[in-house]
């Protein structure tokens, strides 16, 4: 009994030893140590997650943003040259419009790659050069080595004279090779539309031409562009 009434009298704890603790350490288990380690893994797989993802949008809206660029360039370019088209009278030269029709065919797919060369009013004219304003400017596909694909290509002829017929001299350069199609139409009513127009020894200019671009990613981009004593 009196062993009893001290026991209950008496204030006492009792902590287990486990094989995981040194006895009176202050330090982590190593069950905790694990959990720790997990949750840690965890909130840097969550991290790692949304950076990766916020990357990725970010190269995504970049490249959407380049392409929205680039076919806005080439469409301006396009609309600048034929607003400006000129069939007028050259000294000692000679003045084109001609667009035609091009298809290719690629895995059994037709695309088309039109071409067109016109005398435009847009050249930048150099310091101390005997060029005038006029231009003669030419958009056409040509395949690249190897056969990987086509490149946009424009050729500039800045002096004209009767030493280079039409469609022959001058310059040229790549534009860009993201492009998959360029579709020119052509008319002069804004309802019945050809796919070609004019011929390399005449010049006639259409009222309307209607530009169709689709670039490799599949996007496509259209307008209409008048010439200017048209509007």
């Amino acid at each position: 009994m009196r062993n009893a009434e001290c026991l209950r009298g008496t204030f006492w704890s009792f902590t287990p030893n486990s094989e995981f603790r040194i006895p009176h350490s202050q330090g982590f288990t190593l069950l905790e140590v694990l959990l720790a380690m997990s949750i840690l893994a965890v909130l840097l797989t969550v991290i790692y997650s949304s950076f990766s993802t916020a990357s990725r949008s970010v190269a995504s809206a970049e490249a959407l943003r380049d392409e929205t660029d680039l076919a806005r360039t080439l469409i301006a370019k396009l609309s600048q040259d034929i607003e400006n088209a000129y069939c007028g009278q050259v000294p000692n030269g000679f003045v084109v419009f001609f667009g035609k029709k091009e298809e290719v065919e690629t895995e059994g797919v037709k695309r088309r790659h039109d071409n067109l060369a016109l005398t435009t009013l847009t050249n930048w004219r150099r310091p101390d050069s005997k060029e005038t304003e006029i231009l003669e400017a030419d958009y056409y596909f040509k395949e690249k080595a190897g056969g990987k694909g086509y490149s946009l290509m424009r050729r500039e002829k800045r002096e004209l004279n009767k030493d280079f017929p039409p469609l022959e001299g001058g310059v040229e350069y790549e534009i860009t090779d993201q492009v998959d199609e360029l579709q020119l139409r052509y008319s002069n009513d804004g309802s019945n539309w050809v796919d070609d127009s004019g011929s390399k020894s005449s010049c006639v200019r259409p009222t309307v031409v209607e530009i169709t671009l689709v670039l490799l990613s599949g996007k496509q981009y259209s307008t209409e562009v008048r010439a200017q004593d048209a509007l």
